[in-house]
């Protein structure tokens, strides 16, 4: 298991507030407020906020959990609540406290041009990077799709390794009926060594060098066991498109 050095510090993710319009298309990142970064992490296509386990399809409620920081996945961090953190709903809080609440979770479609954008210019804003080095962040492309889920309670994800979350998490393409495991799983830590999410990694062209995710599919589940529990949400791969397009 990999200790945070980079990367996200936490992504447990801000108080909800109501914001009309889509900024991932009305105006270019770097002009995002913290209302346009709050709407992109907890009511766009590429966020499912309050997923719990066991039962958690198609989650209804887009009220974010609140607390926490956000970074760069792949990037330097946004650890400016961090430091100490002596709150369950920060990283470096007091691990008891953090698993005496409900498992909740939130989900992203990490790989998205938009939910990094979103993740840089909270740092931005927050005064944790540059601006040109956001964009330098913005425009390194994974190579595979991405899903990070993280939440307030992983104690569900503390006894199992990489390996156990390669075999009991997939992808179900709804059209092609195709089931994608990840090719990568990262489980994401504080210096303390606590548990603050897991990224996975699902390829994005198959053993015949054809695409995973075809141009016209409208569900992609994921699926996760662990602790006992699934967890599971869905993505729409066609909503999810910012003023430059398709965005996975």
């Amino acid at each position: 298991m990999r200790k945070l050095s980079t990367g996200i510090v936490a992504i447990l993710v801000l108080a909800a507030i109501a914001w009309a319009g889509d900024p991932w298309k009305s105006k270019p990142y770097a002009q995002w407020d913290d209302k346009d970064v709050q709407t992109v992490l907890q009511s766009s296509p590429w966020a499912k906020v309050n997923v719990t386990a066991a039962g958690a399809w198609h989650p209804s409620d887009t009220t974010a959990i609140t607390g926490g920081t956000l970074g760069m996945a792949g990037g330097k961090s946004d650890a400016s609540k961090a430091s100490s953190g002596s709150t369950a709903d920060q990283a470096g809080g007091n691990q008891k406290s953090m698993n005496a609440g409900p498992a909740i979770y939130n989900i992203f479609w990490w790989s998205a041009r938009t939910i990094r954008e979103a993740s840089a210019r909270r740092q931005v804003l927050h005064g944790t990077l540059a601006q040109d080095a956001a964009d330098k962040a913005v425009a390194q492309v994974p190579e595979n799709y991405q899903i990070l889920i993280a939440g307030q309670n992983m104690s569900a994800f503390q006894d199992q390794n990489e390996d156990y979350f390669k075999s009991n998490t997939y992808l179900e393409i709804k059209k092609s009926k195709k089931k994608i495991n990840p090719n990568n799983v990262e489980i994401q830590k504080t210096p303390e060594g606590k548990i603050v999410g897991v990224i996975f990694s699902f390829p994005k062209k198959g053993a015949d060098g054809e695409g995973t995710i075809g141009q016209d599919e409208k569900e992609v589940d994921f699926n996760l066991h662990a602790g006992g529990s699934a967890i599971r949400t869905y993505f729409n791969p066609k909503q999810m498109a910012d003023s430059q397009g398709e965005d996975l």
